[in-house]
């Protein structure tokens, strides 16, 4: 199938696969025998997800299972296995409509998997019922997914055809990925290429073959998703027991071949998919040609997580019900997991002569089966790899060696996380570190599809090692492109063929022999070209590590609920958070280029001291974080325990060490960053998991920091780091186009590994410090010259004019600073060579200061000359450098863009932050005027509407300034950008005007929780339920969604009274968020009151009450007295309970949310009102 007809054909089917998961997922909650029958698998599955998140997967497996067999179909009715059809076969269903004229397609549908799945000459291991397929979808589901197979393609008249399809090809494996995206997520799917399977395969089962013999050897894979590497086995054993056996004929050579192949695999429809092209390719290779005959062929593919070690467990037989009836061995597609169990005793008491694998790359999240992994049996733990933040790669790396016939062959691809990160140890050391470890592949740099995270291949013999060292085939630098052949790219081609050629180097890889006692020992060091060997040499270097000089390197603190505890300063501010509880929060992706960007501000819930606030009864912090309190005092810690149940008080943070903020020097870093980036705080602020912290040992003075600072800066430092720590994989789109440049890889610098960075000889002593401390000024005189600065001058807001000119000469004082930035980060690095010893005592010295671009660096130079715009002086001095980069390996190893400074500054994921001085200062002028209009808003004590701030605004000489340099216009609307920053800073009062229909019910979910908190906060003994978190469709408008978050905070500077009849458009009616609930209320009665007066029916105004009424507990928090009286006056309105749900509903569907806002309709002047449209402004002003 061509591949616009594969992706064509698989988006077709998992739009179905989607629409009947919704109709079984609410069958299997909904109280009845499908739950019942899903709460006991759920039991036997054995995992520790919440049922309903389960249900979830559940239903989506379910329905991949029902479309599938529709699939298998109509590969039996294409290939002529059956006759007459049964899909296309039109009088099948006649017949079937016949016989049982009472029910519909889906009992059609089923009758056709039932007869395939007869024992007498069917394929029950495709058709039988399978465990999770608990509930039926609906009649008019199947009968969509009918129509699509009997839909004839308009310009040919032909049907979706399989009668060429390949099943070993990639339409089968598109099938198993991309059907469900959850799925796809949750079992981490991703197809292995053939090329990758042939070179595993070729150093596995053919020498397997060689060694054992084509009629013993036994083949596994424990994580064989849609079966690839089980067909390509299949047919090495066919094409091996032919060889040896020309007198078999082909249906015994490929039943004796299939029975020595075995797959396992959590995912029940892999499973189903690989057994049904398993059985596609056996009748190929016997040339069966019938479904009897295909009937014969039962592959031992099994549904069970490839980890559990049923070989050591107590294993339960399944139930046999007759006594004297000789038990029959059921399909193992109808197999429980009990009862896979069980059958796997048998099939592992025999080990495997070649174990092949690509297990999932992604952590393990479900706790119950991380008990399991790291369950004692005896002294050890079942895996001793399942240590830390452990990747399901690990234990299955271990796995693949426990399941090994002794002498056996294993080949895995896997990610390479575990050669850097901390959980990596014990695999290396206590696991790989015992077995015969054959050949080491470092495929990060390859092209290999559907694999985004770096790979390392890895082979092995279940043996104790042979000779002293490992051949290693080791990393330089990527593809210059994406290969259009992946299986040709160049550094594939240059693994593939040249792996075994001891020696060789080229621009992709080198090829060594690697000592058994280095890889024995974490972390491993995989880069080509003499990059271990550089390592080595600085390392050499050393005087000390920083971790000796340090007191502790780490984390500081998290706050387990980010979106609840960090906001914009104004926002905190605003709802009246003290000076004294808010800390600036650094942030790892704002450390960058020798400082840190202006960052948000964290409610602190702790004193001078640093001791948690004993109680915050009362207070504006506690207003602030009273309706998240179920969710935070429900965060979980490590080890699955809740905050309070650790003993921590439900308002602090997750983790907080004050010992590390108690003195005032720290050097913070970017936790994940393409770079190093190093900065020296004063100070004053905390820091997120995301920017971890290094204390040096006391008495240490600012000099030596900053001669830390520096040489971690280096490109040296970075050179070390990427040899030590764990590429992320290389970046997409959002950070560079240019996506598989290696110098666009992020990496995770972890605490950990900084311990070892060595601190080389005589850095006290040399210029590094002086450097440093230079660098560190002109990163401060930089962000001194940023335009959030000059908009804090007040002569510089004296005129449009003055502000212009303030912010060119800020431009250029910025792009000096920057400029020589650059200049002394190049002799930093020059001076670090010289500690290290890669280049001579005598061989740099330093110059006078000037300005470098960039691209001036001597490893930047395109043709290898200096350019223009540098002095004679700074040329022949990099162009000497220039030369030492040119014939000194190691140095041109460090001078490349991977390890030099790229000084891209904060540029975020996505790019969520601005990059050039422009962009920075339209966001301030933005931000600025922001600031004023809510200044405005805030001095008036009332509401207001557009045209009051305008009338407010319109003799403000800053304000009109800044609003002229911003639309780079003298002709500037005032108006329009007013209505710009209330569209874009306003979230609306009722929720029926901000939430879409799922989202109004999580905000029923929240309000249950508030009155049930309450409730407890009272003395009752309950447990308030934890709400769901909000996701961007919950939001009527993307606005909302950037503004509110997740949890529905409220850092908007503005509320829109959308609910006020009459007032849309440029006349809608607004209110300062940091209003107090009281002033709310207050304000809303006035406008009602006004409304009332004006004739206003009570039904129009029904959801500016029930706004009211929805405030009162907020107010009764307040002021319990003030509640009473509102209360009151809100009942004799709308009755004792408050608006009615169906007078509330009335009024929503008669007042919807407003589709066009302020920025619009300010583009027209105002219409004139109506003579019965209330004004309340005017009203309460005469």
């Amino acid at each position: 199938m061509k591949p616009a007809d594969r992706l064509k054909l698989t988006s077709a089917l998992s739009k179905l696969v989607a629409k009947i998961a919704a109709d079984l997922r609410v069958k299997m909650r909904t109280p009845g025998v499908a739950r019942e029958a899903a709460l006991r698998l759920h039991q036997d599955e054995k995992v520790g997800e919440d049922f309903d998140v389960w249900t979830d997967v559940l239903s989506r497996r379910a329905a991949v299972l029902w479309v599938l067999k529709s699939v298998y179909v109509r590969v039996l009715e294409d290939r002529g296995l059956v006759s007459p059809g049964r899909l296309l076969d039109l009088e099948a269903q006649h017949l079937f409509e016949k016989l049982a004229p009472h029910l519909g397609e889906t009992a059609f549908l089923k009758w056709i998997y039932r007869d395939l799945a007869s024992p007498n000459g069917g394929l029950p291991e495709l058709f039988s019922p399978q465990p999770a397929e608990l509930a039926l979808p609906a009649d008019e589901l199947s009968r969509e997914l009918i129509a699509f197979w009997r839909h004839k393609d308009a310009d040919t008249g032909a049907y979706w055809s399989f009668a060429e399809e390949r099943f070993e090809g990639e339409l089968m494996g598109d099938l198993y990925q991309e059907l469900d995206p959850v799925v796809k997520d949750r079992f981490a799917l991703c197809q292995t290429p053939d090329f990758v399977r042939a070179f595993i395969l070729d150093r596995t089962l053919t020498p397997a073959v060689e060694e054992f013999g084509a009629d013993t050897v036994r083949m596994l894979d424990p994580s064989c998703g849609s079966g690839h590497f089980l067909i390509d086995g299949l047919k090495r054993l066919v094409a091996a027991t032919t060889e040896k056996h020309t007198d078999w004929s082909k249906m015994d050579v490929v039943l004796h071949a299939l029975a020595r192949v075995v797959g396992v695999d959590l995912n029940d429809y892999a499973c189903g998919l690989a057994r049904a092209r398993l059985i596609m390719t056996a009748a190929e290779l016997a040339g069966v040609t019938t479904l009897e005959g295909a009937s014969a062929f039962h592959p031992h593919v099994y549904w069970a997580d490839g980890l559990e070690q049923v070989e050591r467990d107590e294993v339960k037989p399944p139930l046999q019900f007759g006594l004297f009836e000789p038990a029959v061995e059921r399909p193992r597609a109808e197999l429980t997991r009990s009862d896979v169990r069980f059958a796997l005793r048998k099939v592992y008491e025999i080990r495997f002569h070649a174990v092949v694998a690509n297990p999932p790359y992604i952590l393990e999240r479900d706790e119950m089966r991380k008990a399991y992994h790291r369950e004692l049996i005896g002294k050890d733990r079942r895996y001793v790899s399942a240590t830390g933040k452990y990747s399901l790669g690990a234990p299955f790396t271990e796995r693949c060696f426990q399941l090994a016939e002794k002498d056996g062959f294993v080949g895995i691809i896997t990610s390479n996380n575990f050669t850097k990160r901390d959980f990596g140890k014990a695999l290396i050391e206590k696991v790989l570190a015992g077995q015969d470890l054959t050949l080491v592949v470092d495929a990060a740099q390859a092209y290999i599809p559907f694999h985004s995270t770096p790979t390392v291949l890895l082979f092995g013999r279940c043996r104790t090692p042979v000779g002293d060292s490992v051949r290693a085939v080791l990393g330089k630098r990527g593809e210059s492109g994406t290969p259009s052949d992946p299986a040709h790219g160049e550094v594939w081609r240059s693994i593939e063929t040249r792996w075994a050629s001891l020696g060789f180097d080229n621009d992709y890889i080198s090829v060594a022999d690697v000592s058994r006692s280095t890889l024995n020992a974490h972390p491993w060091s995989l880069g080509g070209g003499g990059a271990a060997e550089l390592k080595q040499k600085i390392e050499m270097a050393a005087e000390s590590t920083l971790g000796k000089q340090s007191e502790s390197i780490g984390i500081t603190c998290f706050t387990l609920e980010d979106d609840a505890f960090i906001a914009p300063e104004a926002v905190l501010v605003r709802h009246g958070i003290p000076v004294e509880q808010r800390r600036a929060m650094v942030e790892g992706d704002l450390i960058r280029d020798w400082t840190t960007a202006p960052t948000d501000v964290a409610v602190f819930p702790y004193d001078n001291a640093l001791n948690v606030l004993e109680s915050v009864a009362g207070t504006k912090l506690e207003a602030w974080l009273l309706p998240y309190k179920t969710r935070l005092s429900n965060n979980k810690m490590f080890g699955g325990r809740t905050k309070v149940e650790d003993g921590l008080r439900w308002y602090e943070y997750g983790r907080f060490t004050a010992s590390k903020l108690r003195t005032q020097l720290s050097i913070t870093f970017a936790f994940v960053a393409t770079h190093n980036h190093f900065v020296l705080d004063r100070g004053g602020r905390v820091f997120k998991q995301s920017a971890p912290i290094i204390k040096l040992s006391r008495g240490v003075n600012e000099k030596m920091h900053l001669a830390l600072v520096g040489v971690l800066n280096s490109s040296t430092a970075c050179f070390w780091m990427k040899q030590v720590f764990y590429p992320k994989g290389s970046a997409t789109s959002d950070i560079s186009k240019a996506g598989l440049m290696p110098e666009n890889n992020r990496y995770e610098f972890a605490a950990t590994g900084l311990n070892a960075f060595p601190v080389p000889r005589g850095l006290a002593e040399s210029s590094v410090s002086r450097i440093a401390a230079t660098i560190d000024a002109l990163a401060t005189e930089r962000t001194n010259q940023l335009p959030t600065s000059v908009l804090a001058r007040r002569d510089a807001l004296a005129s449009s004019n003055a502000l212009a000119a303030a912010l060119r000469d800020a431009a250029q004082r910025e792009l000096s600073a920057f400029l020589r930035m650059v200049f002394w980060q190049e002799e930093l690095d020059w001076e670090v060579y010289r500690l290290t010893g890669l280049v001579p005592l005598e061989s740099t010295a330093l110059l006078d200061e000037c300005e470098v671009h960039p691209d001036s660096r001597p490893f930047a130079w395109a043709d290898g000359k200096p350019p223009d715009d540098i002095s004679p002086r700074v040329a022949n001095e990099y162009a000497r450098r220039r030369r030492l980069i040119e014939s000194d390996r190691f140095l041109g190893l460090i001078e490349s863009p991977i390890n030099k400074r790229l000084w891209r500054g904060t540029q975020g994921v996505f790019g969520r932050y601005d990059r050039t001085f422009l962009d920075k200062t339209k966001t301030a002028l933005s931000a600025w005027l922001a600031q004023r209009v809510e200044d405005v808003a805030r001095e008036r004590n009332r509401y207001f509407s557009l045209e009051h701030l305008v009338a407010a605004l319109q003799h403000d000489n800053s304000a009109l300034a800044v609003c002229e340099v911003l639309a780079d216009r003298r002709d500037f609307n005032l108006a329009q950008l007013v209505a710009q920053v209330l569209q874009a800073e306003s979230v609306p009062q009722h929720p029926l005007h901000i939430y879409t229909l799922a989202g109004f019910a999580k905000r029923k979910a929240w309000e249950r929780t508030w009155t049930e908190q309450t409730r407890a906060d009272a003395g009752e003994k309950i447990v308030p339920e934890v709400p769901p978190n909000y996701a961007n469709t919950d939001y009527l408008r993307p606005e909302y969604w950037q503004l509110r978050g997740k949890l529905d905070v409220p850092k908007e500077r503005f509320i829109a009274l959308t609910e006020v009849p009459g007032r849309t458009g440029v006349e809608t009616l607004y209110g300062w968020a940091g209003w107090t609930p009281t002033q709310r209320v207050r304000a809303i009665l006035t406008i009602d009151e006004t409304l009332e007066d004006q004739d206003i029916a009570l039904a129009d105004r029904i959801g500016l009450l029930d706004s009211a009424w929805r405030l009162l507990p907020d107010v009764a928090r307040e002021d319990p007295a003030v509640a009473a009286r509102f209360k009151a006056e809100l009942q004799a309105l709308v009755g004792p309970n408050g608006p009615s749900p169906e007078l509330v509903a009335d009024w929503g569907q008669r007042f919807p949310p407003p589709k066009s806002r302020a920025a619009k309709a300010a583009k027209k002047p105002p219409a004139k009102r109506k003579t019965k449209t209330a004004d309340p402004e005017e009203a309460e002003e005469s």
